[in-house]
């Protein structure tokens, strides 16, 4: 009882704290929900702001919007000091600070802010970014109140390899490369580029043979070389000790687990690619699932990091394990010249069960490259919704700090194919025509 009634009381008071900050109010537009709503301002990637949402409006769970009524926006305008980003919002960490300054750039290019921070001096900033470990929390506070901040120099992600530096800096050679390339965690140090080698096989000039597509997919025929000279580095999402979200089928007989159908799309694009020249890398792999024609995959855990490292338990240690593989990839592949070298991975989301969700997509916001990528992969799913469906597509494009797409060298983009707990969304990638077709339209936006 006492133990309930402490709980009360912090919630009661977590909810006056934020009922405190101010916060954009905007108008609900006809026929615009709540998902609608948020996702229009590129704030649907997080679902604590759903909740958040319903929390500063005052709102129950699933209350309709009314045309022309305002509601406040898990988005917080603070004042900006005319000298950096970081000193205007206490927020230390630059990677964070320059994704605040891609969302704002984003939101005056859709004509949802009318001016540049630095026109009119305010930037408006998501709560999630506010709510994270390195900042100070403090919102709404004149600029002659916060210390500037302000340093030139990035930090240097703490996965950065000692070849990455070298890279960095044009101060190596071949053979210092190799006895340089070594991993800080011990739990890795058995880790060496002389462990990769492609899982592909050429056969003849018009075929490849690739064991990891299955027994009725290895042979991949090469249709054309549009893609050659690229690399491409298939991340699926989760995979090993973590499921990843984790829903049932509409009767409840099945366990939907992500990693397997994001698995099954990541296969199916990788052999899309190596069907138009490209070179590719599975970095999550399961030797004994390959692309499956089954509209029920078998959630199991023995996915390996390049089918031969065991994945760690810790999603910390799992994330930076496979960056590993693909920057040093990445670095192998630089050094003979090889400029065009992409990071794709794939994931499905999990948000409420009534929530439609078409596929959208992540950038890395310091990276013109990878933004316009990831639009021209929208653009695509945009034009096939309008033949195909007859509907409009709203998959959303934006920036979002994730740690891969952070630590990636080689250009990001990030895929979330459908919520996993909406019925009609599942049908996206449970139906494996449909997982065809993901990565059918995946592939068609990197061959333009």
């Amino acid at each position: 009882m006492c133990l309930a009634l402490t709980f009360s009381l912090w919630y009661i008071s977590l909810t006056a704290q934020k009922q405190k900050i101010n916060y954009i109010e905007v108008a609900a537009q006809k026929g615009q929900g709540v998902f609608a709503l948020l996702r229009s301002y590129q704030l649907l990637g997080q679902s604590s702001n759903i909740d958040l949402f319903y929390e500063i409006n005052g709102l129950q769970k699933n209350t309709p919007l009314t045309k022309g009524k305002k509601y406040y926006l898990p988005l917080v305008p603070i004042a900006f000091d005319k000298k950096s980003i970081r000193s205007s919002t206490k927020i230390k960490d630059y990677d964070l600070a320059k994704e605040i300054e891609s969302y704002n750039e984003d939101l005056v290019k859709s004509g949802l802010k009318k001016k540049s921070y630095k026109q009119d001096f305010e930037l408006w900033v998501p709560q999630f970014y506010l709510d994270q470990p390195n900042t100070n929390n403090l919102v709404n506070q004149k600029p002659t109140q916060l210390k500037s901040e302000f340093s030139s120099n990035k930090t240097t992600s703490h996965i950065d390899t000692l070849a990455n530096i070298a890279v960095k800096n044009k101060k190596f050679t071949e053979d210092k490369l190799v006895s340089d390339t070594k991993i800080k965690d011990k739990e890795d140090s058995d880790i060496k580029m002389t462990d990769y080698d492609k899982f592909a096989k050429k056969v003849s000039n018009k075929s490849v043979d690739v064991a990891l597509f299955g027994p009725n997919k290895r042979n991949v025929p090469i249709e054309s070389n549009k893609l050659h000279n690229q690399i491409f580095y298939i991340v699926p999402g989760h995979g090993g000790p973590d499921p990843g979200a984790i829903a049932k089928d509409v009767f409840g007989d099945h366990d939907i687990c992500e990693d397997e159908y994001a698995y099954d799309v990541s296969l199916r694009l990788a052999r899309n690619l190596i069907s138009e020249g490209a070179t590719v890398y599975v970095i999550v792999q399961d030797k004994n699932d390959g692309i499956r024609d089954d509209k029920y995959l078998e959630c199991d855990t023995d996915e390996k990091a390049m089918g031969t490292y065991e994945m760690p338990i810790s999603q910390k240690k799992r994330l930076r394990q496979g960056m590993q593989y693909v920057n040093q990839l990445y670095l192998k592949h630089k050094l003979e010249g090889i400029q065009n070298q992409w990071m794709i991975s794939i994931h499905i989301d999990s948000q409420p069960e009534e929530s439609r969700q078409d596929v959208f997509f992540y950038y890395q916001s310091e990276s013109k490259k990878s933004k316009k990528k990831a639009k021209k992969l929208q653009e695509v799913f945009s034009e096939k919704y309008e033949k195909y469906q007859g509907r409009d597509y709203n998959g959303s494009v934006s920036s979002r700090p994730l740690f891969v797409m952070r630590a990636s060298d080689p250009e990001p983009v990030y895929v979330e194919l459908a919520n996993i707990r909406n019925q009609k969304d599942r049908e996206r990638i449970i139906l494996p025509q449909n997982r065809q077709i993901l990565a059918d339209w995946l592939m068609e936006g990197f061959l333009k």
